[in-house]
């Protein structure tokens, strides 16, 4: 909790407990529905104790924790049979050690809208680690407040930080983390306050259930194909689920919005090898093998390639991508790629994905520069994006094998379209500029490294999300980076190596301050604030560390 937060707390504790105590309704009406009488039930931000007791009236076992000590004064003072069973803590945190090491049940009322961006990931982290397994989750939160300060909408006029979330955001958050939602209840604000809107969730932990994802598998399987644009969009939207979700947008008509040019970027780099091929051309829509229709930016994208060819093909693109370092002559031949590209992507598959199911699926909003989704589809993707893109490629592959009336085979698609989208692995940049410290220690073990010995590690393994973006690249010792391969590190080691590695960003970002903040933006979702950046990037990191491993079952390292 923040200072200005927990100073309006802690200055009006008294008045505060009184009329929490007055509510007769809110979200302790849930208690006996959702939790079994006789489990141990934690309630995270106690404040005055209420809902503690009515834990204990319903039958269950009651446990609290509330970080401001005024509060947690005032609540042992009310309700003294309290005494023993609240501590002070709260989220992120760890549990004191006079609590249980793990609960039955979590109560989560009015708590979260207090937990900044930066910290949200570690706050849910932190509660899917006191669950036992098939445990319940109870999470209430305001979606409605009339009183946000014009001036900061994220605090009220009070000071108190207030952060409305959509459900949907939520809901995607702790499903990542393997819950699964049960329940939904959207009421009035229990102290009456007039505009004062509120959602209670409630989410099971357990393993991942089946999601319906007919209308991905009509698109893949089922709706007519006269080129392969169709399977590059929703491959762009898989490979954007999995390593850059924040870009992603929740729009308040419940559909998501994603950026045109992102996925204009990695159709360039999805179709390069294709161009870049030698021999027979190689279709990617219908009678372009004959000759009697092309693919609508060959001829764009073929200028492109044919240009970096004589500097050193996709992996120089990929560099002058990166470093923004165009010369006059390559920008103009990019954008122009690029403008063809979003030409084919708006008018394409845009417009004519899902026809099978006679339904539109996406738009194109030229407002913003956005492709809309339902928001459904997002979180299919996200959680099984993994799946989808490989039943991706090898339908791509088996339709170009078709468009060229089966004389390509579809494993000579396969090796072009399973090509590195990033190329070869450009840590050089970063190599050099880490080599150049006066001294220089691995980020894993802290131990000193002499620049002879210098390796740099992509912390998220570079088989996995093909991205050497700075933040991922970190100095390792040779020992340390041939023990990790390609593991993912353990959540222990990230927080305790956390001011190593945001001191090698520091590093990293001195010397290349527009390439690492822009793809350190890419992460985020979002421009940090230079005063915050390490906080929100380390959040980020964390969160794709943890996602990683959770989706793609991967085994953690540590020295």
């Amino acid at each position: 909790m923040d200072a200005s937060t927990a100073a309006y707390y802690s200055l009006h504790a008294a008045e505060l407990s009184r009329r929490y105590e007055s509510v007769q309704g809110g979200v302790a009406t849930l208690f006996p529905w959702v939790f079994q009488r006789g489990t141990q039930v934690l309630d995270v931000g106690a404040g005055s104790g209420r809902d503690m007791v009515r834990l204990a009236e319903a039958g269950m076992e009651p446990w609290g924790l509330e970080p401001v000590d005024a509060l947690r004064e005032e609540a042992l003072r009310l309700h003294p049979q309290l005494k023993g069973r609240l501590a002070a803590g709260g989220i992120p945190g760890e549990l004191p050690a006079t609590l249980p090491r793990s609960f039955d049940g979590i109560v989560l009322s009015a708590v979260l809208m207090h937990v900044p961006d930066a910290e949200l990931f570690e706050a849910a982290f932190c509660l899917r680690g006191w669950l036992r397994d098939g445990g319940r989750l109870l999470i209430s939160v305001p979606t409605e407040r009339p009183d946000l300060d014009p001036a900061d909408e994220e605090r009220d006029l009070q000071g108190r930080l207030m952060v409305l979330r959509p459900v949907e955001r939520l809901r995607l958050l702790f499903e990542r983390l393997g819950f699964s939602q049960e329940g939904e209840w959207h009421s009035a604000d229990g102290l009456e306050r007039p505009g004062v809107r509120w959602v209670s969730l409630v989410f099971r932990l357990r393993g991942e259930t089946p999601r319906p994802i007919d209308r991905l598998e009509s698109i893949i399987n089922r709706d007519r194909k006269t080129a392969t644009y169709k399977l590059a969009l929703l491959r762009a939207l898989c490979d954007m689920a999995l390593t850059a979700w924040p870009l992603a947008r929740w729009e308040p008509d419940g559909t998501v919005s994603v950026p045109l040019s992102e996925i204009a970027k990695r159709w360039l780099l999805y179709y390069w090898p294709i161009i870049e091929a030698d021999g027979a051309l190689i279709p990617q829509t219908a009678g372009e093998y004959d000759g009697s229709r092309r693919m609508a930016f060959r001829s764009a994208l073929s200028e492109l390639v044919g240009n970096y060819r004589k500097i050193g093909g996709l992996p120089a693109f990929l560099a002058d991508l990166k470093g923004d370092s165009f010369d006059a002559h390559t920008r103009r031949l990019t954008s122009s790629a690029l403008a063809a590209v979003g030409r084919t992507i708006v008018r394409g598959p845009v417009v004519y994905a899902g026809g099978a199911r006679g339904e539109r699926i996406f738009r194109f909003d030229g407002g913003t520069s956005r492709v809309r989704f339902d928001q459904e589809l997002w979180r299919e993707l996200v959680l099984m994006g993994h799946w989808v893109r490989d039943a991706l490629i090898l339908r791509w592959a088996e339709l170009t094998s078709a468009l060229s009336h089966r004389e390509l085979p579809p494993s000579r698609v396969l090796d072009l379209l399973l090509a590195p989208v990033e190329g070869e692995r450009q840590d050089a940049a970063a190599r050099v500029i880490y080599a150049s410290q006066s001294s220089l220690e691995c980020v894993w073990t802290g131990r000193s490294v002499s620049p002879r010995a210098l390796e740099v590690d992509h912390a998220i393994p570079f088989t996995l999300w093909q991205d050497s973006s700075l933040w991922n690249l970190l100095p390792s010792s040779r020992q340390a980076n041939n023990s990790k391969r390609d593991r993912l590190p353990e959540r222990g080691l990230l927080l305790s190596r956390r001011e190593a590695i945001i001191h090698s960003w520091s590093v990293l970002e001195q010397e290349l301050p527009q390439r690492f903040r822009r793809e350190a933006d890419r992460l985020t979702g979002t421009a940090a604030e230079n005063r915050n950046w390490e906080a929100t990037l380390f959040s980020a990191f964390g969160e794709a560390v943890e996602y990683t491993a959770s989706v793609r079952g991967v085994e953690r390292w540590a020295p």
